[in-house]
């Protein structure tokens, strides 16, 4: 029977066993010990009993190609203690981190008030109506205290051609992002 070359990597916090095309990560929190065991066999022993350990024969593995057994063992206890392959943690990493979180903290309140002060009937209701024109009828949705010279409106314009209505929407989107004056110059589709 012929043997296939294996590979044993570091994958950040999991070791991961390259077999042909079997591949297993094992998370580096789980393993209690590695051993050589008969000479020339690897044992990773994830204390859950015999049936769950992984043996390796060492011929086989390639990589990290080392001189021995005991220098493979040595070379995968290594890749167990470089958990953080980015450096250690140090207090000016986490002051940074939790900088940061408190930015995406700050984002998500200012996304929640905005969500807040929609009046869900903006959607179905609008908030102004412009019916100057007896064939076109243009209708204004906005937050109910949004000014009419800022680009914070979706338009709506009603077009009536006998017994026919068409209606578009400015810029052919429900988008808020034109403004209530210029309604009558907006291209609608």
């Amino acid at each position: 029977m012929e043997s296939t070359a294996i590979a044993i990597t570091n994958n950040g916090v999991s070791l991961r066993i390259k077999n042909g095309t079997l591949i297993r990560n094992i998370m580096k929190s789980q393993i209690i010990e590695i051993v050589v065991v008969k000479t020339n066999i690897i044992k990773i022993d994830i204390g859950k009993g015999a049936l769950y350990n992984v043996f390796i024969p060492y011929a086989d593995v390639t990589v990290p190609a080392t001189a021995s057994p005991e220098i493979l063992k040595d070379a995968i206890n290594d890749m167990l203690a470089a958990t953080n392959i980015s450096g250690s943690a140090t207090e000016e990493k986490q002051i940074e981190e939790i900088s940061k979180l408190n930015e995406l903290n700050e984002q998500v309140t200012n996304i929640r008030y905005a969500v807040s002060t929609l009046d869900s009937k903006i959607f179905f209701e609008p908030v102004l109506i412009d019916e100057s024109n007896p064939n076109i009828i243009y209708k204004g949705f906005a937050s109910p205290a949004a000014n009419p010279q800022e680009a914070v409106w979706a338009i709506q314009r009603i077009s009536n051609t006998g017994d026919v209505c068409s209606y578009q929407w400015a810029d052919g989107n429900k988008d808020f992002d034109n403004i209530w004056n210029n309604r009558i110059e907006l291209l609608y589709a």
